[in-house]
């Protein structure tokens, strides 16, 4: 458990390196610090005690994600390693999750500043990663172009540059606002505060592999009815929906696997990382390819671009949204390996339902295979 503080460390000494050398130096000084400090979303398994409360258990959750977001903290400052803002940003979404998921054990009242919190903490955060992410994704995107066009859309790295900049100054005053060390200090004072003794809040007393099974068999079961229902004329939006639905799945998963026989629980948690490998994809390519346009207007509007850069722009959408054809038509594979018999076994022989699920229709029309309206 206090692999977050050595984490904490490592990053604040790495990030001392802003005072050293050159920026080079800087970035991979951060670089092998955090990989010695170790990556976040590879989490450490927390072994819990079957029998200990579910606040007490959630207490120490929250605990560990909290201290991988101060550990996270100075690199995502320094802007230096976007990993460092990524892994900040998924700690924000676990312990988001994990009120959200696992259910009465804290009171509502308390519940809610945080909420509103985490939610704000994420959106100020937001814009500078999908930057990242645009700038990290240049390279391969340009390499999609003919040769004669990618020399056309440098201008469209120069735009990304510039406008990464200021969303990071963003972050940076975002993290050195008094709102943000209020929510931090409130936010540790609640997980320093004891579990009371008696509680009416209905899950705070049980078991937590219990309340586990429990939480993680109704995931489960969202998962597979959202995944069947998804059809040829099914919008983007189902997809990602059931995207983030995997999300809380694999969440779960991940908090609570150190109840469950290794190889099972690995098992579970790589066919989903499939089916989300798959919808990730999917996702990135519709926003990236609304993105494209977006910039385009906004490089106008800027006196920033030329008709040939326009029109490289227009070549990568154009082929952005044919990959994504074919990524959703891969999804009827792959969703249907998910939720395969023996998948589906594992699942319920490790998180037993009350109610049955439905099994795949052989004569339901088939998953989703192409764009609504382009069969």
């Amino acid at each position: 458990m206090r692999s977050g503080k050595r984490q904490e460390k490592t990053c604040l000494q790495a990030c001392q390196a802003q005072k050293e050398g050159s920026r080079k130096g800087e970035k991979e000084e951060i670089m092998k610090q955090r990989k010695t400090a170790g990556n976040p979303p590879d989490q450490p398994i927390l072994h819990l005690a079957g029998g200990m409360r579910t606040d007490a258990a959630a207490k120490i959750i929250l605990r560990q994600q909290f201290e991988i977001l101060q550990a996270m903290e100075a690199g995502t400052m320094a802007g230096l390693d976007p990993e460092c803002l990524h892994d900040f940003r998924v700690a924000v979404r676990r312990m988001r999750s994990a009120l959200g998921q696992i259910r009465g054990i804290f009171p509502q009242r308390k519940l809610n500043r945080f909420r509103s919190g985490f939610a704000w903490l994420g959106e100020v955060t937001g814009p500078a990663r999908d930057m990242d992410v645009y700038l990290l994704r240049y390279a391969d995107y340009a390499d999609r172009l003919p040769l004669m066009a990618q020399s056309d859309l440098e201008p469209l790295r120069t735009y990304l540059q510039n406008h990464q900049s200021r969303e990071q100054a963003g972050v940076v005053k975002a993290l050195k606002s008094h709102r943000y060390r209020q929510l931090l200090g409130a936010w540790e004072g609640f997980l320093d505060e004891s579990v009371p003794v008696n509680t009416v809040l209905p899950n705070a007393m049980r078991p937590v592999l219990t309340v586990a099974g429990e939480q993680i068999a109704r995931a489960y079961r969202r998962v597979i009815k959202q995944g069947q229902a998804i059809r040829r004329s099914s919008p983007p939006a189902d997809l990602h929906q059931l995207r983030k639905s995997c999300k809380k799945l694999r969440y779960l998963l991940e908090f609570f696997q150190g109840f469950y026989p290794p190889k099972k629980i690995d098992r579970l948690i790589k066919a989903l990382k499939s089916l989300q490998d798959n919808l990730g994809l999917f996702q990135d390519l519709e926003v990236h390819g609304n993105a494209l346009r977006q910039f385009g207007n906004q490089m106008v509007e800027e006196q920033q671009v030329l008709p040939a850069t326009l029109m490289a722009m227009g070549m990568l959408a154009a082929d952005l949204q044919q990959q994504q054809r074919q990524v959703r038509k891969a999804f009827r594979e792959t969703f249907a390996e998910f939720q395969r018999a023996r998948q589906r076994q594992l699942f319920e022989e490790l998180f037993p339902v009350r109610e049955r699920l439905s099994r795949p229709s052989q004569s339901a029309e088939p998953v989703a295979d192409s764009f609504p309206g382009q069969g």
